[in-house]
C-alpha cells in the first residue's frame, strides 16, 4: 500500500512516540502472519454466521494494540460494523447493562473509518434509497419487514426502531432524536416524550443481550456482514473488588456461551489487555474456573495460544529485521538522510543494545527511529 507523505509522517511520528499508528498498521505488521490467519479465518466464519470471543495478551509494548489496528482496518474493509472502548472508560465488565450502551456510542463504518458515527448515519445510504423509490408502497413494505424481524428479539425495541424510521422518513427531528436515544441505550429520555411516541422501558441487564441481538440483526438486514466489537483493557478487572471482579468474569463467560452457541450470531468480542489478566492466579481469569476452561487455560499446564486466546511475545529476530525495512521505507518516505543506508547495517546497530529478555517491540522501535533521526539531514 502506497502511502501519501503526510499519512507516512504521522505513522513515523507516532512510533517515535512509542504508540501504535491507528491507520495503515497493516503496513508495518510484521511477524504476526499467523495471528493475521487467524483472525481472516474467524471473519469469514463470522460472516456465516458463526459467533465467538478471542482474547488477546501480552505484556505492555509487545505489539497488541498494533495487531488491533490491523484486526480492526480488516474487519471494517470485509464490511462489518466495528465497536472499540475500553474497560473502565464508560464500560464495567461486571455490569453487563452497560455493554449495549458503550457499543452504541462506539461505532465505526467502513466509509467513516476514523471518526465515531451515530445510530443514525448507519442508515442514510437506504433512507435515501427508500425516499426515492418510484413506488411508495416500498417504505411501508420494507420497515415492516425489518420491524417484524426485530420483534423476533424484543417488541419495545421494534417499536422504537419503527418510531425512528417514521422521524427520519417524515423528517420530524424531535421523533428522530428521541427514538435514537431510547435505541442507543440513554436513560434519561422525559416521561411526557416517551409516552408521547409510544417508547416503552428501557435497555437494563435483564434485556442487553436482547437488544444487542436485534441491533445486529437490524445491520445484516442492511448488507453488512456483522459487529466486531473491541475492547482493550480487560486487565483492569483484576484491580476490582473480589465479588465485582467475579460478576465480571461469569459475564464474560456468558458472552462465550452465548457467541459459541448459536445464540448470538455475526458478532464477535474481542476482549485485549496485558498478561495479568492470565499470570494472576487470584485475581486473573484463573480464579475463575467455568471461565478459565471455556478458554482452554489449566493452572498446571503452560499458557499457550489457541482459536480463543493469542498469547503475544516479542518478536525474533527474523521479523524485528522485517520491521526495521518497513519502517526505513516510511522513514525514508518523510526524510532525506546522510549516505545511503541500508536496513540490515540499522537493523544490526539497534539489536545491539536490545535485550530480548528485557526489551519489548516498542523498545526496538523507538531506538531504531532514534537512530534514523541522528542520520537525518
Amino acid at each position: 500500500m502506497l502511502l501519501s507523505n503526510e499519512e507516512a509522517l504521522r505513522m513515523i511520528n507516532a512510533l517515535r512516540s512509542g504508540t501504535s499508528p491507528i491507520n495503515f498498521s497493516e503496513t508495518i505488521l510484521s511477524g504476526r502472519d499467523a495471528e493475521m490467519d487467524s483472525f481472516k479465518r474467524a471473519i469469514h466464519m463470522l460472516g456465516k454466521g458463526a459467533g465467538m470471543v478471542k482474547l488477546i495478551t501480552g505484556p505492555f509494548g509487545v505489539g497488541k494494540s498494533l495487531l488491533v489496528n490491523t484486526y480492526k482496518q480488516a474487519a471494517i474493509n470485509e464490511d462489518f460494523i466495528i465497536a472499540s472502548f475500553q474497560v473502565n472508560n464508560g464500560f464495567r465488565l461486571n455490569k453487563i447493562e452497560d455493554l449495549y450502551y458503550a457499543i452504541m456510542h462506539n461505532l465505526y463504518l467502513k466509509s467513516k473509518p476514523n471518526v465515531k458515527v451515530s445510530f443514525e448515519d448507519i442508515f442514510d445510504l437506504w433512507i435515501e434509497n427508500l425516499q426515492n423509490a418510484p413506488v411508495s408502497d416500498r417504505k411501508r413494505f420494507e420497515v415492516n419487514t425489518v420491524c417484524q424481524e426485530l420483534s423476533k428479539y424484543n417488541m419495545n425495541y421494534a417499536r422504537a426502531f419503527l418510531s425512528f424510521m417514521r422521524g427520519r422518513i417524515q423528517r420530524n427531528q424531535e421523533m428522530t432524536n428521541v427514538s435514537c436515544a431510547w435505541i442507543t441505550g440513554e436513560k434519561n429520555i422525559p416521561y411526557e416524550l416517551k409516552q408521547k411516541y409510544e417508547l416503552v422501558g428501557a435497555v437494563d441487564k435483564t434485556n442487553t443481550m436482547d437488544f444487542l441481538r436485534a441491533f445486529i440483526k437490524l445491520i445484516t438486514l442492511l448488507d453488512y456482514k456483522g459487529l466486531v466489537i473491541f475492547i482493550d483493557e480487560i486487565d483492569q478487572v483484576t484491580g476490582e473488588r473480589s465479588d465485582l471482579r467475579q460478576v465480571g468474569y461469569n459475564n464474560l463467560k456468558h458472552l462465550i456461551d452465548l457467541s459459541t452457541s448459536g445464540e448470538m450470531k455475526h458478532v464477535m468480542f474481542v476482549f485485549s489487555g496485558t498478561e495479568s489478566i492470565l499470570l494472576d492466579k487470584e485475581k486473573g481469569i484463573m480464579s475463575n474456573i467455568p471461565l478459565s476452561q471455556r478458554l482452554n487455560l489449566h493452572p498446571d499446564q503452560p499458557l499457550n495460544s489457541n482459536e480463543n486466546l493469542i498469547i503475544l511475545d516479542t518478536l525474533g529476530s527474523e521479523a524485528l529485521l522485517e520491521l526495521t525495512e518497513k519502517i526505513l521505507r516510511l522513514y525514508q518516505q518523510c526524510y532525506r538522510v546522510n549516505g545511503p543506508v541500508d536496513a540490515l547495517s540499522i537493523f544490526n546497530e539497534t539489536i545491539a543494545s536490545f535485550n530480548p529478555s528485557q526489551d519489548v517491540t516498542r523498545h526496538f522501535v523507538t531506538r531504531l527511529i532514534e537512530k534514523l533521526d541522528q542520520l537525518r539531514r
